[in-house]
């Protein structure tokens, strides 16, 4: 059995790319960049930051798999948990309406996003932000969601 060495990507399949000194993870990120800025949509690219989950002490005893000093071993895990952050490509205010737009492009999302978006999705919820969310998944896709937002009057 042949075994592949396995790298961690945060993001698939994808080429990070630099472009007026900014570094995107892709070309879709890139393209996404360039059609908001030849719309004169106004944004922010990664600038946004929410806490979907604070950072917290877990009090009872916890036994499982974890690494320690790059070797998986399974014990007590320690009782300090990390919170849980999600930034967004691309953050801006409708032209018109001066309501929020969030775009996160993707390619091809890794295991661990699609929880991640339920969680940013329950987080816009519960702390009542209006915001309108987009994920193009291709430069079709982007094209069509820049239509939107500059067309956007409600």
């Amino acid at each position: 059995m042949i075994r592949r060495k396995q790298t961690n990507k945060k993001v698939r399949n994808a080429t990070p790319i630099s472009y007026h000194s900014i570094n995107f993870k892709s070309k879709l990120e890139l393209h996404c960049y360039k059609t908001l800025k030849e719309a004169n949509i106004k944004f922010q690219y990664e600038e946004h930051r929410y806490e979907l989950v604070p950072k917290f002490t877990f009090n009872n005893v916890s036994y499982e798999l974890f690494k320690r000093k790059g070797v998986r071993t399974f014990g007590k895990q320690r009782n300090n948990i990390r919170g849980m952050t999600y930034t967004p490509d691309f953050v801006g205010r409708y032209p018109h309406t001066h309501k929020l737009f969030i775009v996160e492009t993707k390619g091809h999302a890794n295991e661990a996003f699609p929880q991640k978006w339920k969680l940013f999705k329950f987080y816009l919820t519960m702390n009542k932000i209006d915001a309108d969310l987009y994920m193009p998944r291709n430069q079709k896709q982007i094209n069509e969601i820049v239509d939107i937002i500059k067309n956007k009057t409600k």
